[in-house]
């Protein structure tokens, strides 16, 4: 049997060659009407055909025009030390314009671990751009462009009203191809995708609007003109575009991107515990009476979860057993199967925030409010 290996492509991969995808779309829809001239009383339905390519190829048309001064081509150059010596590497990416100071809006992958960052625009003028601020979670970040004018920053959608079936178009630098525009649909919704901090991405946007390297970081756009998503990764056994592209949901984006505009970080909750997952062996081995959740190990400085009562594992002085930490189950209601859940759902909440903690302990359930802290800078 051959097992077709599907690979998850990040699109800003480093670009080593070109490639171009023309296509043209017409559609008809037909539209009935009932002709009342027939002098028998037998009802004459005609079938009319009415061409809709033109309304759409003028939409998508002004969808361009309108959006073309607002995304820019984004170039990274990495310097790598290697046994032989630095090796110099460039890629690129896409980005859209989110003030008219110049604040701009790519994926998080693009400019990691970047020495130097560039931004194109429409008119071929390149700047130097300065790392604001990163999201690895969520795989966004903003740089800092200082034009001598004012630029002029995309329209902000919303995600939440995106159907699927409508059209939506892509707009980025494929290829180091700047301005390239592709058609097509939302495919499916609430999607999730899982970025490299083990973070699950919600509600991510599928379509078939054909995105390839380079599309990374650039926005989707629905036929209003508005942003609904973020285009940041496929899925391709060929490394180009195969009809499944993803997009991060602007509604998603928005609170992020703004928060690190304004502060430069995004703060993360944080209860302070070293934690292992719940497994199998550990149920047979210790008669545990659950089977998941996480089991507190040890508790680090400035400990919220150690503050509200928590218990942590410990052995007892002269004896070579030891007690068993809490485990946690639940945090508002929500099941904590491992430690990748207990991420996610911390992420649901911020710095300061109270939440109800469920954990498992000698037997019984407890629950326990605890104030969520902020993560130190590093964890």
């Amino acid at each position: 049997m051959k097992t077709e290996s599907f690979v998850l492509v990040v699109i800003a991969c480093f670009i080593g060659g070109l490639m171009g995808s023309f296509f043209t779309i017409a559609l008809f829809f037909p539209v009935y009407s009932v002709s009342t001239q027939s002098p028998n009383p037998t009802t004459v339905v005609e079938r009319v055909y009415v061409n809709e390519s033109i309304q759409l190829q003028d939409r998508v048309i002004d969808i361009l025009q309108n959006n073309k001064d607002s995304v820019v081509h984004v170039n990274v150059v990495k310097y790598t030390q290697t046994p032989f010596g630095i090796l110099r590497s460039e890629g690129s990416g896409s980005g859209f314009i989110v003030s008219e100071d110049g604040y701009v809006v790519t994926n998080e992958h693009v400019v990691s671990d970047a020495s130097e960052i560039n931004v194109v625009l429409y008119n071929d003028e390149e700047f130097q751009a300065t790392l604001r601020g990163a999201d690895p979670l969520n795989d966004v970040a903003v740089i800092k462009i200082n034009p001598p004018y004012n630029l002029k920053p995309v329209e902000i959608g919303d995600s939440d009203g995106v159907r699927e079936g409508e059209f939506v178009v892509a707009i980025g630098s494929p290829f180091r191809l700047q301005n390239t525009i592709t058609l097509g649909i939302v495919s499916a919704l609430n999607r999730t995708l899982t970025s490299e901090g083990g973070f699950r991405i919600e509600k991510v946007i599928q379509t078939d609007a054909a995105v390839n390297p380079g599309n990374s970081g650039g926005p989707l756009i629905d036929l209003e003109g508005k942003v609904v998503g973020v285009n940041t990764a496929i899925i391709s056994t060929s490394g180009g575009s195969e009809g499944i592209g993803f997009s991060i949901p602007i509604n998603t984006v928005k609170g992020i991107y703004t928060e690190l505009i304004e502060s430069g970080k995004i703060a993360r909750p944080f209860i302070g515990i070293t934690g292992t997952d719940v497994t199998k062996a550990m149920v047979s081995a210790w008669d545990l009476g659950v089977d998941y959740g996480v089991l507190v190990i040890d508790f680090s400085d400035r400990s919220s979860a150690k503050e509200a009562g928590l218990r942590e594992t410990f052995s007892r002085p002269g004896r070579s057993d030891f007690i068993l930490g809490d485990i946690i189950v639940s945090i508002n209601g929500d099941k904590i199967t491992n430690n990748v859940d207990l991420l996610n759902v911390l992420l649901k909440y911020k710095p300061g925030d109270t939440v109800e903690m469920e954990v498992y302990r000698d037997g019984s359930f407890l629950k326990f409010s605890v104030m969520l802290g902020e993560r130190p800078e590093g964890m």
